[in-house]
């Protein structure tokens, strides 16, 4: 039998990475439970995110695999399942198309509980055609007020809004400081998965949790360098070890 032949231009240009990872979903789905596994597809919503995602679904449907178009990938600040403004779908395992924001697949990874494959960021190289590679990490879990629940992949900053907001209070494990409330207060997260909370005022520190408890005046909430949500006080940021569990060609 000859080698199917690319369609167009923009298939011909994504063909190795597209059926690297369609041998990646065939080889997951396999592996599970569920008597016919559905892959959900989240993809961003350029005609180029689009195109790749057709593609992929057309070579999953070749191999007898259902797949179901996720183009809304929850943004920073969407909530737990429960009290989700994204519901959980009903799929087994996603799959990251490609777009300009590789945290928003993670996010909904670890908001749904679901397992994502995903090409290699930051410039790691891919497997063979037929490897699988994969490991869980930790997010950040940020409880807002009211109930609201987010997830950060890798940062979030708090900055004030208000000309002058005074001074706020922290709680870093059990440890109470005070801090000026006009400083950003950036938390990300080590490979000891734990929190590492940075301020002008008091350096790094490394906890397992902070509570942002007592401030004057509204807040912003930076997601991954996104702005997500403008805030008062009490929020709390925690480390969700092996909350995100990656898959890579």
């Amino acid at each position: 039998m000859l080698p199917r032949q690319p369609s167009s231009r923009t298939e011909a240009a994504i063909e190795p990475e597209a059926e690297r990872l369609v041998t990646a979903a065939a080889r997951i789905t396999r592996s599970l439970p569920a008597a016919r596994p559905v892959l959900g597809i989240l993809r961003g919503f350029s005609r180029a995110d689009r195109d790749r995602a057709r593609i992929l679904r057309s070579r999953l449907a070749e191999r007898g695999i259902q797949a179901a178009d996720l183009s809304l990938v929850p943004e920073a600040g969407d909530r737990e399942p429960g009290r989700a403004t994204v519901p959980r779908p009903r799929v087994d395992v996603l799959l990251y198309a490609g777009g300009p924001q590789p945290e928003h697949a993670m996010k909904a990874a670890a908001l749904w509980r679901l397992p994502l494959l995903i090409e290699r960021q930051d410039g790691e190289e891919g497997g063979e055609l037929n490897s699988l590679g994969g490991h869980r990490r930790a997010v950040l879990g940020i409880h807002l007020s009211g109930g609201a629940f987010a997830i950060a992949a890798r940062e979030a900053v708090i900055a004030s809004l208000q000309p002058q907001p005074g001074r706020v209070r922290l709680i870093l494990d059990n440890e109470k400081i005070t801090a000026p409330g006009d400083q950003p207060l950036c938390v990300t997260l080590t490979v000891e998965d734990l929190l590492r909370v940075s301020g002008d005022a008091f350096g790094s520190r490394q906890v397992r949790r902070l509570r942002f408890e007592r401030a004057w005046g509204a807040y912003r909430l930076d997601i991954d360098g996104i702005p997500a949500h403008d805030v008062h006080a009490p929020l709390r940021i925690e480390a969700l070890p092996g909350r995100l569990h990656l898959l890579h060609p």
